[in-house]
C-alpha cells in the first residue's frame, strides 16, 4: 500500500492547526482591591452562605482551575491522626486505636508511612 501524495489530488501538504484553548483574559487592573473586598464580604457570611458561594464559584471555573484547587485542598483534607498522636508523645493512644485491627489490616497499615510502621512495630 502506497500512502505517498504523488498522484493523489485530495492530499494536502499543509497542516491545519486549530487552537481550541480559551482566550486569555487581560489582568484586571483593580484585582487586588476587588479581591480584598470580596474576601472581606466572604468572611462576614455564615458557614452556609460561604459554602453556597464557593459552590457557585466552582461551577463557573474551568477544569484546569479545578485541578489547581484540588492540589491546594488535598493536603488540607488529609488527616494522619496516628502520626499526629505519635508525634505528640501519645503513642499509647495510637497503639490502642490500631489494636482494633486484624492481623492482615495491621500488616497493611505498617506500609502507610514510617510513623505508622514505628507505632505498630513498637506496640
Amino acid at each position: 500500500m502506497d500512502f505517498s501524495s504523488t498522484g493523489n489530488p485530495s492530499h494536502n501538504d499543509e497542516i491545519l492547526s486549530i487552537n481550541i484553548s480559551t482566550p486569555k483574559k487581560l489582568p484586571t487592573i483593580n484585582y487586588k482591591i476587588e479581591s480584598d473586598a470580596y474576601l472581606a464580604s466572604f468572611s462576614n457570611w455564615n458557614d452556609h452562605e460561604q459554602l453556597l458561594f464557593v459552590e457557585k464559584l466552582l461551577k463557573t471555573m474551568h477544569s484546569t482551575q479545578h485541578g489547581h484547587v484540588n492540589s491546594l485542598l488535598l493536603p488540607m483534607l488529609q488527616r494522619d491522626f496516628i502520626g499526629r498522636l505519635s508525634s505528640c508523645g501519645l503513642e499509647h493512644l495510637a497503639e490502642k486505636i490500631l489494636g482494633y485491627l486484624d492481623d492482615q489490616s495491621l500488616k497493611s497499615s505498617e506500609l502507610v508511612c514510617r510513623e505508622w510502621y514505628h507505632v505498630i512495630s513498637q506496640g
